[in-house]
């Protein structure tokens, strides 16, 4: 399994480095760093040379992804790329495909408040078309290991492929996973209880055919003032019903999310199967 890490010599950059790194940490994944250079024109691989300005740019990229790697501890694996697109989004999304990666981490707005996301965007164009899971990083982020999978599995039927990825995940970094039925405060006990079932029942059909995860997963309902989370939490949660299939499209959960978590945040694209890598 590989992640992309969506690269700029910013604040924004260094946050989107730190949290790939507590992500592949945590999974035993490979990072491919990449910087994405705004042409016009689109290139089919990674960023060729092609006259004196370019050069400029490229040789600049290169220091910058120089810098990157630097920050890159021994025991991860990573390498750099520059890729040109039409926007950093495109290029983001094509180094993803040419790469097999399975998910993209960014960064987001430089104006976001401290410890908290606002999307910039590249984010913003990430959350409505990609086609793999999408990692954002809150503002001034710190590496933290992470040691807990949540995932957002709402009060209705339907977040089958998203538990499957937090089980998946959760199997292969050997984390306990929470599931968050998500209410609303004019929601009562009858419906909390309702929302628990449901989610007892997609793990049930998600894990029926596979042998049973070797650690606890945890079911709880509240709303979403009430949740409480940790140092080292990483929240799922999955796309709009909206959205085509395999494509992320951020729903009214996902931006509810935004608003009030201080931990980063997954967003997956609808019906998305992760491949179970062994390693």
């Amino acid at each position: 399994m590989k992640c992309v890490v969506g690269y700029e010599a910013t604040p924004q950059g260094i946050d989107a480095i730190n949290l790939g790194i507590d992500i592949a940490r945590a999974m035993n994944i490979d990072l491919e760093i990449v910087l994405v250079l705004r042409r016009h024109d689109i290139f089919s691989h990674e960023y060729p040379p092609t006259g004196t300005v370019d050069d400029v740019l490229l040789n600049q990229a290169f220091r910058w992804l120089h810098g990157a790697l630097d920050q890159i501890p021994e025991d991860i694996k990573a390498r750099a790329h520059v890729y040109s697109g039409t926007s950093t989004a495109e290029g983001l999304s094509r180094a993803a495909k040419d790469m097999a990666a399975e998910m993209i981490v960014v960064g987001g707005a430089s104006s976001s408040p401290f410890k908290r996301h606002r999307l910039g965007t590249i984010a913003q164009d990430l959350l409505f078309g990609a086609t793999v899971p999408i990692a954002l990083s809150p503002r001034g982020y710190l590496s933290t290991p992470i040691n807990r999978i949540n995932c957002a599995v709402g009060t209705r039927p339907g977040a089958g492929s998203l538990v499957e990825t937090g089980i998946v995940l959760s199997k292969r970094a050997q984390l306990p996973l929470r599931l968050v039925a998500l209410m609303s405060e004019e929601e009562g006990v009858d419906a909390q209880q309702r929302a628990i079932d449901n989610a007892h029942a997609v793990v049930a059909r998600v894990i029926k055919d596979e042998p049973a995860p070797e650690f606890d997963i945890e079911v709880s309902a509240s709303n979403l003032s009430s949740v409480a989370w940790n140092p080292g939490d990483l929240m799922f949660v999955g796309s709009s019903r909206v959205a085509e299939k395999q494509t992320v499209f951020a729903g009214s959960v996902a931006m509810r999310l935004l608003k009030t978590l201080s931990i980063p945040l997954v967003v997956v694209p609808r019906e998305y199967h992760m491949r179970q890598v062994v390693t």
